[in-house]
């Protein structure tokens, strides 16, 4: 997956879900959020879309990527 396309799926899996910035409120509307897991998968794809950019900008000729994962 490309930066971007880890961005996307972050976003994909947290779609849907309004979560208030509130707790309190989350408890009085009964509001269901993102289970765990679903956020924790998130922030992983997150994460490796911040290394990503990180990586092109830092080192915008580098094939280490590409490398890393057969391409």
């Amino acid at each position: 997956m490309t930066g971007p396309e880890h961005y996307l799926e972050g976003e994909r899996l947290l779609a849907g879900h309004d979560i208030p910035a509130d707790p309190e409120q989350a408890l009085e509307a009964h509001h269901v959020g993102p289970s765990q897991m679903e956020v924790l998968v998130a922030q992983t794809h997150f994460l490796a879309a911040l290394v990503a950019v990180h990586a092109e900008d830092t080192f915008p000729d580098s094939v280490s990527w590409q490398k890393a994962v057969g391409w």
